[in-house]
């Protein structure tokens, strides 16, 4: 599927740009743009890289210093393929108060570091978009209290890989020989002429050729024009006029210029990879003409000196005008004067600015603010600060912001863009100069005036506070040179800057006692011409009806008609007031721009006289535009009077509209009795062209055509006076006209009187009040696409796709909103959206058009990052576990773009929103992976999952160790690792059965005494053991009846302590002896006997086992000794006892 862009838009132009050259690339080989920044200027001519490269003609480096880098405000998103920080000394050092030192100005080796804003646009447009930032590491980690040790050592910077860090040589040419670049690259083949002169409804038409399309082609490129409309040297989204999808490796924009100032229109051209937000443009300009520009300035002197823009020697008249292009006005007052009340300086006080000036200059002197009592009061102050709040434009100039604790530095020094350090460089005039260098280029620098590199100024010096480079809106536009002075430093050396509409100048050291140099008149004149389209304007009010001085009669109303257009492209709607002779007569708010106001105001004033009128129009911003005028209030003395109505003020075109007209005779105080009479009444009205007759009263009629525009005539009943008491009186007549509009616009019916003979026969013409309306088309449909894609860091302007029918309908107001509550888009009211996050979101616009209709539509919008590849290869997965599926996507971030489908869904699951896979069972299926690509294209792979088991990698069994008895049981268990193994069944054996045997529930039962090995086995092996003790229980002990122990011998009687049961295995933890008679015998610890003497005695074992338990057994030890006669002793054996 392609995507059709609309290109619709009305939008008024108000802008130019700023290069008048046009980058040219070859269209054969690409030519890699790389900027080097290096931290001294002596090393631009042979900077590292370009020693590095030599005569390599694919690589142009542009090459210059940190301090110029800082300052510098072109674009760099978009304009170089790589960025190159080289070896230098990146000193961070800070100037402090340098009062009067001439050696301070010296700041070659100091301020050398980057910026927080630089480092982030780095950050931004490089680093996270994928392009190479080459880094010298030893220079950026030389001073470690640097911004640029800062931010190069951060995880954001360092972890990278397209940030890379070298010691002597980058080799960026193999780099870009291995990688190429990322970006589109292309040339325009045939652009709008620059010497040609445009006018209001010209096409400007760019074709385009991208020169490296083949590694594109497969992806999604737009092609956006954008024009400048607020000549702020930037092009935001709300500033694209013109969209479309790349559709091949040529192409054209196009876009038709709609009204707006004479000057410069500057556009670019970008193209831009929707994906990865890469791009590639060409600027350039082309002249307009059309409005001109009157541009009024009111310049504020510090008193009445020499340095006054109206003295020929400051500023040469020829400067202040050029035909169809601009006229300048300057008016010149004092600073005592400024700060005065209306009531007192009602031409230039303060309190007058805002609608009467576009520009104020504060000098030029030197000691403006110092030198004696220079301040502002505090109602100025504020009068000043509005005025700049209300987008108006205001220049500063030399030693304003002098000192401190002042009112100027207090109250401006921010607003000026001026910070701490406080240097005081300028104390004193040390090393003034009447030289300058470029540092930015645009239309300052450009237009009306080309401006070289180099100016002369009247001689200056430098300021005293730090100009604020961290602020993007801060354009620095000449440096003073001269002297030791680092040419490029901005941070010290400013000479003229501009922050938004406001303007810095140091000019106005001599501003009283020398003339200004014609380069200096010429910056001059640019500034106040850039000031001027820069700023905030006031609305343009014109007044349709009455004329100034115009005569009204006074038996009608004052019928007022005027148009307030703002070609202030962000100014939608403005408020408006009347006062007439100092009385507020009507009041509204919110007002289109450009809409017709049309009133019928009562004077009150039947006697005549003159009426003061007074307008007033006023944009969002405050800045208003006043016009005030008289006209004459005429009484009236005929005998007749006519006046008209309109039934409405904006119709529809083609629809009727009634006008009423009524004849009133007014009462005639007469003595005579002859008849009043009125006679040969006659209506004429010729009507503008555009309008049709729709129905006109009997007896009248028409001649003309709608185009040239028709008369009507008709011709009414005599009027006759009668009497009524003491006046005689007569009825009105009134009749319908019934008109349409053709067309579009504004119509003011002025030609309509009567002719009639008065009583007293004389003939008499009187005409009717003017009425006007407005017609316009009612707005029949508004659409969207139904469907559109964004992706991050691409916005698109949703206005360019809203298409409202009839194109000719003017629309009031469109109102933008989201359903998304800014988690997946936003959108502002100029129809910009910006992708937040992947998802999908609904936008309604709902057009008003100037009759209050609405109508809305909506369309879906999808954040989708489309794929440019998918790696997957063949993989496993094993039961029971869940992992991520092993895919590449490029870009990395469109991962969650894929889908996935498996071939069997028996074997494993897949969770799309997380990406991961489940293996259910063992076996083998597909997994089918798809995604679509920057043309709708579906990208499609396949690939085999095979689903295994986990194994078991060990086994253990607990406890490890048993001891048990004879006919017990105990029960193993066995734990398998790792916990998910697939398959965890255990089967379980025994060393020796005859000892103890075991089940398949792990159950040990003793049979036998004994040791044995239990082991506990996994299907694919892997075992654990436990040992197991079996054991007999003692129950007790048995000593013999005697034990006989020769006189004098010892036995020990351990050997005959037998245990019950003979196989009892329970352990004997101590052991006790005692005899009853040791006069026979004796027994020690150790159970050894010693016979003393003939005769026997008792003896007693005590034994204690391992279960606590004590057993007890006696025996009779009896001591005998060997008879030397065996026949004596009465048979015993031999003994004698």
């Amino acid at each position: 599927m392609k995507r059709a862009v609309s290109v619709f838009l009305t939008l008024l132009l108000l802008v130019p740009l700023f290069t008048p050259v046009m980058t040219v690339r070859a269209t054969d080989n690409i030519t890699y743009n790389v900027l080097e920044i290096v931290s001294h200027a002596d090393q631009l001519s042979s900077s590292p890289l370009k020693k590095e490269l030599g005569s390599t003609s694919n690589i142009n480096v542009t090459t210059m210093t940190m301090k110029r880098f800082v300052a510098l405000r072109d674009e760099l998103d978009g304009k170089y393929d790589a960025i190159v920080i080289s070896s230098g000394d990146y000193n961070p050092t800070k100037l402090g108060k340098m009062s009067g030192n001439t050696q301070a100005h010296n700041t070659a080796n100091v301020l050398n570091d980057i910026t927080d804003l630089k480092a982030r646009q780095i950050k931004t447009f490089y680093i996270d978009k994928g392009l190479p930032v080459f880094l010298h590491d030893s220079s950026v980690k030389k001073y470690p209290t640097s911004k640029l040790y800062s931010y190069s050592q951060s995880n954001a910077w360092k972890t990278k890989q397209n940030v890379i860090f070298f010691t002597t040589n980058t080799n960026i040419k193999n780099y870009f020989a291995s990688n190429g670049t990322k970006r589109p690259h292309f040339v325009l083949t045939n652009a709008p002429s620059p010497t040609k002169t445009y006018k209001k409804g010209d096409t400007l038409s760019f074709v385009y050729q991208i020169t490296n399309y083949t590694q594109f082609q497969n992806k999604w490129l737009t092609v956006n024009l954008y024009i400048d409309s607020d000549f702020n040297d930037k092009y935001t989204s709300e500033e694209i006029v013109a969209s479309k999808q790349v559709q091949g490796a040529t192409g054209t924009i196009s876009y038709t210029l709609p009204a707006g100032y004479s000057g410069p229109r500057y556009w670019k051209v970008e193209i831009v990879d929707e994906t990865s937000a890469l791009k590639d443009y060409v600027k350039g300009f082309v002249k307009f003409q059309d409005v001109v520009a009157n541009i009024k300035v009111l310049q504020i002197r510090k008193g009445n000196d020499a340095s006054s823009l109206l003295n020929t020697k400051n500023m040469n008249p020829n400067f202040l005008s050029r035909t169809n292009e601009y006229n300048i006005h300057i008016d010149v007052t004092t600073l005592d004067d400024f700060q005065k009340s209306k009531t007192y300086e009602p031409n230039y006080s303060h309190e007058v600015i805002n609608g009467k000036y576009d520009m104020i200059i504060f000098g030029f002197a030197d000691c403006y603010n110092g030198c004696g009592s220079t301040t502002l009061n505090p109602n100025a102050v504020q009068s000043v600060k509005n005025f700049i709040q209300s987008g108006q434009s205001v220049m500063f100039t030399h030693d304003v912001m002098f000192g401190e604790n002042n009112i100027w530095v207090n109250e401006f020094g921010s607003i000026v863009g001026q910070i701490q350090p406080w240097t005081d460089l300028g104390n004193g005039a040390p090393n003034p100069s009447t030289s300058t260098k470029q540092v930015n280029s645009g239309l300052m620098t450009n237009y009306p005036f080309q401006l070289g590199e180099n100016i002369s100024i009247a001689l200056t010096h430098n300021q005293y506070y730090t100009l604020n480079l961290e602020d993007e809106n801060i354009i620095s536009w000449y440096n003073i040179v001269g002297s030791s002075r680092d040419v490029y430093d901005s941070w010290n050396h400013y000479y003229t800057y501009s922050n938004g509409n406001v303007t810095y100048s140091g000019t106005g050291h001599v501003g009283t006692t020398s003339a200004f140099p014609e380069e200096e008149q010429k910056l001059f004149v640019n500034t106040m011409y850039r000031a001027f389209f820069g700023s905030n304007h006031a609305p343009q009010l014109t007044v349709v009806t009455p004329q100034e001085n115009e005569k009204i009669p006074s038996n009608q109303p004052i019928e007022l008609s005027y148009k307030v257009e703002d070609l202030d492209l962000v100014d939608r709607t403005f408020s408006t007031k009347v006062w007439l002779n100092g009385q507020e007569v009507y009041a509204e708010n919110n007002v289109p721009n450009g809409k017709m106001i049309i009133q019928s105001i009562p004077h009150n004033m039947p006697d005549g006289g003159t009426a003061t009128i007074k307008i007033e129009a006023t944009d969002a911003r405050g800045a208003k535009v006043t016009k005030e005028f008289q006209v004459v209030i005429e009484k009236v003395s005929a005998n007749i009077e006519v006046n008209r109505a309109i039934s409405t003020t904006l119709t529809p075109v083609n629809e009727p509209i009634a006008m009423q007209y009524t004849v009133t005779p007014k009462p005639l105080s007469l003595l005579t009795n002859t008849l009043l009479k009125v006679t040969n009444i006659a209506f004429e009205e010729k009507l503008p062209a555009g309008i049709e007759v729709v129905s006109l009263p009997n007896g009248f009629t028409k001649q003309g055509t709608v185009t040239e525009g028709y008369t009507i005539k008709g011709t009414l009943p005599d009027i006759s006076f009668v009497k009524s008491g003491t006046t005689y009186i007569a009825e009105p007549q009134t009749f319908t006209i019934q008109v349409k509009p053709t067309a579009k616009g504004t119509f003011s019916l002025s030609q309509a009187k009567l002719t009639y003979k008065d009583i007293n026969t004389q003939v008499v013409n009187v005409s009717f009040n003017v009425v006007s309306f407005v017609s316009d088309y009612k707005i029949t449909d508004a659409t969207l696409p139904s469907t559109i894609f964004v992706n991050r860091g691409v916005p698109k302007n949703a206005r360019l796709l809203l298409n409202v029918l009839p194109q000719e309908a003017t629309i009031a107001s469109v109102e933008w909103s989201e359903n998304s509550h800014g988690q997946v888009i936003s959108i502002d009211q100029n129809g910009v959206i910006t992708a937040i996050q992947e998802g999908t979101a609904q936008v309604t616009a709902k057009v008003k058009d100037m009759f209050g209709n609405v109508k809305t539509t909506t369309m879906t919008v999808i954040v989708r990052i489309p794929v440019d590849s998918i790696t997957i290869q063949n993989f496993t997965v094993y039961v029971g576990e869940t992992i991520p599926i092993p895919i590449n996507v490029s870009p990395a971030d469109a991962k969650k773009a894929v889908s996935y489908s498996l071939g069997n869904s028996l074997y494993a699951e897949v969770n799309g929103a997380t990406g991961t896979i489940t293996g259910l069972k063992e076996g083998v299926t597909t997994l089918t992976v798809q995604a679509f690509n920057r043309n709708d294209e579906l990208i499609e792979k396949t690939v085999t999952v095979t689903i295994e088991a986990i194994p078991v990698t060990a086994v253990v069994v607990s406890p490890t160790v048993v001891n048990m008895n004879i006919g017990e049981t105990a029960t193993l268990a066995a734990t398998v690792a790792p916990n998910n193994a697939t398959y965890k069944t255990i089967e379980w054996r025994s060393s020796n059965p005859n000892i103890a045997s075991v089940d398949e529930n792990g159950r040990v039962t003793g049979l036998s005494t004994g040791q044995v090995t239990i082991t506990a086995q996994a299907h694919n092996g892997v075992i654990g053991t436990a040992i197991v003790h079996v054991g007999s229980p003692l129950t007790g002990i048995s000593l013999p009846s005697t034990l006989l122990v020769q006189k004098g011998k010892t036995i020990n009687v351990l050997p005959y302590i037998a245990p019950i049961p003979a196989n009892a295995t329970t352990k004997i933890v101590s052991r006790s002896f005692a005899v009853g008679n040791s006069y026979y015998a004796v027994v020690d610890q150790n159970g050894e006997v010693t016979a003393k003497r003939l005769g026997e005695t008792p003896l007693t074992v005590k034994l204690v086992d391992e279960t606590g338990k004590t057993w007890t057994a006696s025996t009779v030890i009896r001591i005998v000794e060997q008879a030397t006669d065996p026949t004596k002793g009465g048979n015993k054996n031999g003994w004698l006892y």
